[in-house]
């Protein structure tokens, strides 16, 4: 079994001597085409020393590779959706739309560490995660969804929660449950 690794990697010196050189927001590259150049390479450079140690959790990987753990209208993986527009290998990586998947690699889900340590702390409480669990969980992910007023994008914080919960070692189809019932939130 693999280690489970909830927040951030622990990167070299040299990998945060890269990184702290990258703009991780793709907004910050809007109109700046020089700039976006030199970012993509930087993440290239970042992601190659980050695959050639294994230092990017096995379930983040997987939640960029595997069609399963996707969902959406256009099916296959985020990696495949990027090959289906015609970035292919490395221009994977130098794409500013990669920027959303390098914060994950790096930092897990993008969540408030109050709100990810609350719901981490629930889902070790059980020694598996099944289907009536997850229900509760995704309860859980509403109910802190509400109380740290993380509803202005609904879909992106269902999202969030799932790869918080995948990060937690849940089951992709369980981990989706739970991103259902926090996407289904008006």
């Amino acid at each position: 079994m693999t280690e489970l690794v909830i927040g951030a990697i622990v990167l070299t010196l040299e990998e945060s001597h890269i990184l702290r050189d990258i703009k991780l927001r793709q907004e910050e590259l809007l109109g700046a085409h020089h700039l976006a150049h030199r970012n993509g390479e930087l993440v290239l450079e970042i992601m190659g020393s980050l695959l050639k140690r294994n230092a990017i959790p096995e379930m983040r990987l997987r939640y960029f590779e595997d069609p399963a753990f996707r969902t959406g209208r256009i099916k296959g993986s985020h990696r495949a959706l990027f090959e289906r527009n015609k970035t292919i290998g490395d221009d994977i990586y130098r794409h500013p739309n990669f920027l959303i998947h390098l914060r994950y690699f790096l930092s897990g889900a993008d969540l408030p560490s109050n709100v990810a340590d609350t719901f981490s702390q629930k889902a070790k409480s059980y020694s598996h995660v099944g289907p009536s669990d997850a229900l509760e969980l995704g309860g859980l992910a509403r109910d802190l969804s509400r109380k740290f007023g993380l509803l202005v994008d609904t879909e992106a914080t269902a999202e969030e929660f799932y790869k918080l919960s995948l990060d937690c070692g849940i089951y992709h189809r369980h981990a989706a449950a739970i991103r259902d019932r926090v996407r289904s939130m008006k």
